[in-house]
């Protein structure tokens, strides 16, 4: 459900996800697994690639884009494509149909008032940590530094954002950069150690997964 008040609705939709064929991302992804009984996180790190392979845009006016995604472990290896997803760009949203179902990534007009729920196909349990979140847009059109790429007009997607409980810790968001389309993804989930109820120690993580997905290039065929 999407709610959308007049007030501080901006006219404009800047192209936070452009649909120019050939346009690619490419990612550094770093990963943190934490087990239950086992005091280090599994960590592992790889590179992701999306390039958009085709769009078309039907009598209605809505844009379908093929994306294409690809992985390797190191900056040497050959890129290996393992899958293709859709996106819909309508007039009022952007759709990704990928993995497990569609997501409302964004919401049309871009504005700090504006509340939907991304995650509305999916049939989620009462036990996932993106259950019962809206999402909602932070630091519209404020400048990004990523590591030494610059972005001058960006905004934050905010999914959920639960970090002062005393027994999980729950922050995704995702940023987007004018022009480019994501820049900066990050989800982290933590569940906080008790035993028989009792919390144990401060913010000790029992169980959890924190993975930070950020742009080091981009381009066009």
């Amino acid at each position: 459900m999407v709610a959308c008040e007049k007030s501080g609705e901006r006219p404009d939709n800047p192209p936070y996800f452009p649909v120019t064929a050939g346009s690619y991302r490419i990612y550094a992804v770093e990963e943190a697994i934490y087990s239950s009984g086992t005091k280090e996180p599994k960590s592992a790190k790889w590179f992701e690639k999306e390039e958009i392979i085709r769009t078309k845009t039907d009598s209605g006016g809505v844009t379908e884009c093929l994306i294409a995604y690809s992985v390797r472990d190191k900056p040497t290896d050959y890129w290996q494509k393992t899958k293709e997803y859709k996106a819909f760009v309508y007039a009022d949203k952007i759709v990704l149909n990928r993995d497990n179902g569609p997501i409302t990534s964004l919401v049309f007009p871009y504005s700090p008032v504006v509340k939907w729920d991304g995650f509305r196909y999916f049939e989620l349990d009462d036990d996932d940590p993106r259950y019962g979140h809206l999402f909602h847009y932070e630091d519209l059109d404020k400048p990004l530094q990523i590591d030494s790429l610059h972005f001058p007009t960006t905004l934050k997607v905010t999914e959920r954002s639960d970090t002062a409980g005393k027994v999980l810790y729950r922050l995704g968001y995702k940023c987007y950069a004018a022009g480019t389309g994501l820049v900066m993804d990050v989800q982290t989930d933590y569940d906080y150690l008790q035993i028989n109820g009792d919390l144990i120690g401060y913010r000790v993580i029992d169980k959890g997964v924190r993975r930070v997905r950020k742009i080091i290039g981009y381009g066009e065929r």
